[in-house]
């Protein structure tokens, strides 16, 4: 029996492997299964990559509620649309971003709370005034080592 290269799956012997379908192709599936959840299967142990990845219809990224107040790290294996609903002074900090990693922040109840921001690059060349009263959003991502800031703007 021999082995796919990528995946490790089974591949019964040509004529060879009588009755022995149902185990073999259980496996494979298991394996297809745990991989397209984002684990490895198998050995040696696979990662997917898509690439040109074409969607037909809609894609929803569901909402990760980062914190309220102290340190919040925002990660984007959180998802990448994270908020903020401030109940007190904030440090962000942005310590598992990789190279092209993008998270969307959005940023409520800042009242007289204050923010401060993790060493970064900002557009326009600093961190922003975040508006009291209505939600704010900010954009963050990483490339080339660097975290990145774009403040989008406040939204009533």
């Amino acid at each position: 029996m021999t082995d796919t290269s990528k995946f490790d799956f089974n591949l019964p012997s040509v004529g060879g492997d009588a009755d022995a379908w149902g185990t073999k192709l259980n496996t494979n599936w298991t394996n297809l299964d745990t991989l397209l959840n984002g684990g490895t299967a198998g050995s040696p142990a696979a990662t997917v990559k898509l690439k040109d990845l074409e969607v037909t219809g809609k894609v929803t990224e569901e909402v990760h509620a980062a914190g309220t107040s102290g340190t919040i790290d925002i990660d984007p294996a959180n998802g990448t649309v994270q908020t903020i609903a401030m109940s007190g002074n904030i440090t962000v900090t942005a310590s598992n971003f990789a190279d092209g990693q993008f998270v969307s922040l959005k940023i409520t109840s800042v009242d007289t709370d204050s923010v401060t921001w993790p060493t970064m690059q900002w557009a326009y060349g600093s961190a922003p005034s975040l508006s009291a009263s209505n939600t704010n959003w900010v954009q963050l991502w990483k490339c080339d080592g660097v975290i990145y800031g774009s403040f989008v703007g406040p939204f009533s």
